[in-house]
């Protein structure tokens, strides 16, 4: 399954280039929420920064970092257009403080924001980096792991909001998890 990604332009939505504070950031949240919801069959949404020139922690806990938090497992948001460290800074700090991870696109590849993922994770989440997509047997084999060992590792990855998870009807009949990045 390829992601479906749907794009949103920030400023937009926010209608300020220098989105701030509780308020503004839990109103943003309601019109964000509405889109995600009006765009229920997207799987992925793209957050462009573009012409964002300032952005506190607690507009970012209270917009997109609680965004991805209510739909996490479920659907992917990655931001893109963002190379401004004090506002990357700024969600990061948001991001630690609810626990919920996202995805910044840069031009070298995915940073992530938010917790801290352990090592093992980290391997697994290096390898979906580059694969893009794994099935459970997939990962077992390349790190040589037991496959239910590998499918907790990856639903670990799934309810904790790294990646997504998607049903496909495998060779043999059945279904099969297939387990992607966002972004």
């Amino acid at each position: 399954m390829n992601q479906n990604i749907n794009f949103m332009k920030f400023s937009d939505i926010c209608q300020s280039y220098k989105p701030h504070g509780n308020k503004l950031g839990k109103e943003v949240f309601i019109k964000m929420r509405d889109y995600v919801e009006k765009h229920r069959l997207q799987t992925c949404f793209e957050i462009s920064f573009t012409d964002i020139t300032f952005a506190d922690s607690s507009f970012a806990r209270e917009s997109i970092v609680l965004l991805a938090q209510v739909y996490r497992g479920k659907k992917g948001f990655i931001l893109t257009d963002l190379y401004d460290e004090d506002i990357i800074d700024n969600i990061d700090y948001a991001a630690v403080a609810l626990d919920q991870p996202l995805a910044l696109r840069l031009e070298d590849g995915i940073r992530l924001l938010g917790p801290t993922l352990t090592k093992s994770n980290l391997e697994i989440y290096e390898i979906l980096k580059i694969k893009k997509k794994v099935t459970t047997s997939q990962l077992a084999s390349q790190m040589d792991l037991s496959v239910q060992n590998a499918s907790s590792k990856l639903k670990k990855l799934v309810d904790d909001g790294y990646i997504l998870r998607f049903e496909e009807t495998a060779d043999t009949g059945g279904i099969e998890f297939i387990y992607q990045i966002i972004g």
